[in-house]
C-alpha cells in the first residue's frame, strides 16, 4: 500500500510505501520506503492561498495535487525497487484546504483535495480518499486523525505511551493496551509558526525550519 500526504506546511507530498497484514487488532505494519517530493514554488503558492479561492481556483489547484500525488507514488515505487503492478492500493489524505468542525462554532465541515481520480488514472491502482468527512458528519473533530493507528501499531501489555506528532498543528495520543483508554488531541502550535518564523529569519529563502 502507498499512502500519501500533505500536511499543513504544504512542503510536497510525504508518499510512504508499506507492507499490511492481518486486521482489527492483530493489523501488523512495516514501512518500506518513504520519499518527500517538493511542491513547485508556483503550487506552493496556490496552495497557501486557498482559503480566498473562488471555485475555478479550488477545483484547478485539486487536479493538480492529484498530479502531484501520482507523481509522488511513482517515485517511490521506483526508490523501492517495486512496479505499480506490485501496490495493492493508494491511500491519500491529500491536502486540507478547509477544516471547519463544530467544536469551532461552524457547520461542521472539512475538504482535502488532491483529486483521487486522477491519482487512480494516472497509475492504475485504486484509491482510498476523504478520511476526515466522515468523522466531522458523526460530530466528530475530523483531527487529530491518527489515534487508531497509534493504538494498533504500538500498544504493549500493560504499558502507557505517549506519542507525539508535531506536524502544522501538534497532536499527541496516549496509548494503553485497551482500546477504550485511548485518548488523542491537538496540543500545541507545530510546524506553522515555525516555517514562518524560518521564513521571517531567512528573508524568505527558506520555506521550513
Amino acid at each position: 500500500i502507498i499512502g500519501l500526504l500533505s500536511g499543513t506546511s504544504a512542503d510536497g507530498t510525504d508518499a510512504a510505501l508499506c507492507e499490511i497484514e492481518g486486521a482489527g487488532e492483530d493489523t501488523r505494519l512495516v514501512s518500506s520506503t518513504f520519499l518527500t517530493i517538493p511542491f513547485e514554488r508556483q503550487l506552493r503558492e496556490r496552495i497557501f492561498r486557498l482559503a480566498q479561492a473562488d471555485a475555478t481556483e479550488l477545483c484547478d489547484v485539486d487536479v493538480l495535487l492529484g498530479e502531484a500525488f501520482a507523481e509522488a507514488a511513482r517515485e517511490v515505487c521506483v526508490a523501492a525497487g517495486v512496479t505499480m503492478e506490485d501496490v495493492d492500493l493508494i491511500g491519500s489524505h491529500g491536502q486540507t484546504a478547509v477544516h471547519n468542525p463544530r467544536s469551532a462554532g461552524h457547520i461542521g465541515a472539512t475538504l482535502q483535495i488532491g483529486e483521487a481520480a486522477v491519482i487512480a488514472e494516472r497509475t492504475g491502482r485504486p484509491v482510498i480518499s476523504d478520511f476526515r468527512v466522515r468523522d466531522v458528519a458523526a460530530g466528530g473533530e475530523g483531527a487529530p486523525l491518527v489515534p487508531l493507528v497509534d493504538y494498533l501499531l504500538f500498544r504493549k501489555p500493560r504499558g502507557r505511551r505517549a506519542l507525539q506528532n508535531v506536524g502544522g498543528i501538534a497532536n499527541c495520543t496516549l496509548v494503553t493496551e485497551r482500546l477504550a483508554d485511548l485518548v488523542a488531541f491537538d496540543n500545541a502550535p507545530g510546524n506553522m509558526p515555525l516555517d514562518a518564523v524560518a521564513r521571517a529569519a531567512s528573508g524568505g529563502t527558506e520555506a521550513y525550519d
